[in-house]
């Protein structure tokens, strides 16, 4: 276990651990406990004049004494096998002097729920939906070539990987929140991939490795290992989990013209496909294209041949309508399109319109990459590509990549938010 997983326990441990339930919530008491048995709920009257209702069934579910809920592992004990979901509760009493709900229930069983513990998960709308809310983190700020020419975060290698938490959180603040962070000074030899991936989160290997190596190769197995122009995309695309976050280090950067790296955001795109083509919109929200990557990969350390195929839309949007997720790679698209015949020409209008959009100067930030350079960006929001180049024997390209996954980026946000709300 890590220093900073040891901390994120004692942290996690300290607002959980039975001894501070009774805390008292300076600000929000409940004044009364009503068992409503014709709604099945214990209502919660507040002491601001809200009702919260709390269903009978959740509340046996959520018991926290140390027979229902494991107190070092701080996860549920009690079995659903062992939940009687028409559960009525005998007594209800309000412990003012605690702050505690208090629930007997017909064995004999007594439940105890601190006040700010229920109100923290309450059922009402506004609630429920702020919670989902945090549950993304950060909100989104969509942007352009001017947008991110201003808030572009550079970040210190040493610092970052150091140990400053401040400059941890700035960084995994600004990936969140605009999906692309520069971090400057990274040693130019391999390696610091993955000591920013562990940093950031942990690294997640693919067929091409643990992490994968860029250069130009006469035998390329993938249009990155050319020198070629590469177009606006997303990697790993035929990934039904494709990674969250990438991470490019340059080594040693091409000397001449050619060589810079470009990115676009693909959400302030789509967003303008939607406002000027919602048809199109519509269509590469809700019919899947095929994606593919056949072949082998000699250089990684399992020497492995690969066959992945997945089928996705480009879109992927939430219950509001919100996009989360946008997936696109020209060359390991399919040539197997399985939609109706009178939606070919329309898919293909929709894919002309959001690569042109990427392409647009207004959209797309485009800088060279000096040597220890690391672009870090969302794998399923920013795409990236660059300007083809010339190979010769005194100037190579050569970067190293990794990827990290969201799961594990969030993680680490919370943790690291949490430690600096906790300093004096």
């Amino acid at each position: 276990m890590t220093v900073l997983n040891v901390i994120l326990f004692l942290s996690f441990w300290k607002r959980w651990k039975p001894s501070d339930f009774g805390q008292p919530a300076p600000l929000h008491q409940v004044v009364k406990a009503v068992n409503n048995r014709t709604s099945g709920c214990v209502d919660l009257v507040w002491n601001f004049g809200s009702v919260t209702p709390f269903p009978y069934v959740w509340l046996r579910d959520s018991c926290l004494c140390p027979d229902c809920f494991h107190p070092t592992t701080l996860s549920r004990s009690l079995r659903i096998d062992q939940l009687q979901v028409d559960i009525e509760p005998q007594s209800v009493q309000n412990d003012s002097a605690a702050q505690q709900l208090v629930v007997t229930w017909p064995d004999g069983h007594v439940s105890r729920y601190p006040h700010q513990w229920l109100r923290e998960r309450s059922f009402a709308k506004r609630d429920v939906k702020a919670r989902r809310k945090q549950l993304d983190g950060p909100k989104t700020v969509l942007w352009d070539r001017a947008t991110m020419d201003r808030h572009l975060l550079h970040v210190d290698y040493d610092r970052l990987v150091g140990g400053d938490l401040a400059t941890l959180h700035d960084a995994l603040h600004h990936l969140i929140v605009y999906g692309l962070v520069l971090v400057r000074k990274a040693p130019t030899d391999f390696g610091a991939v993955e000591e920013i991936g562990e940093t950031l989160g942990h690294v997640r290997p693919t067929h091409y490795g643990k992490t994968f190596r860029v250069a130009s190769k006469v035998d390329a197995n993938n249009l990155a290992y050319t020198a070629n122009e590469l177009a606006p995309h997303m990697d790993l695309t035929y990934y039904e989990y494709m990674p969250g976050v990438q991470m490019l280090h340059c080594i040693s950067q091409h000397i001449g013209d050619g060589g810079e790296s470009i990115f676009s955001d693909s959400f302030h795109v789509a967003e303008v496909i939607r406002a000027r083509r919602p048809d199109l919109f519509h269509l590469l929200a809700t019919v899947p294209f095929e994606f593919a990557d056949i072949g082998e990969e000699a250089e990684s350390r399992s020497r492995c041949r690969f066959h992945k195929i997945h089928e996705r839309t480009m879109f992927c949007i939430d219950e509001d309508g919100n996009i989360t997720q946008v997936a696109t790679n020209n060359p390991v698209r399919s040539y197997r399109l399985n939609v109706p015949l009178e939606l070919v020409k329309p898919m293909y209008e929709g894919l002309r319109m959001f690569n042109d959009l990427c392409r647009h100067p207004d959209n797309q930030l485009t800088f060279k990459m000096d040597n220890g350079d690391v672009a870090v960006f969302n794998n399923r929001r920013v795409t990236h590509g660059r300007l083809g180049f010339t190979v010769t024997e005194d100037s190579q390209r050569t970067l190293e990549g990794g990827y990290v996954d969201w799961d594990d980026i969030m993680c680490r946000y919370r943790i690291v938010t949490d430690l600096l709300r906790e300093r004096p």
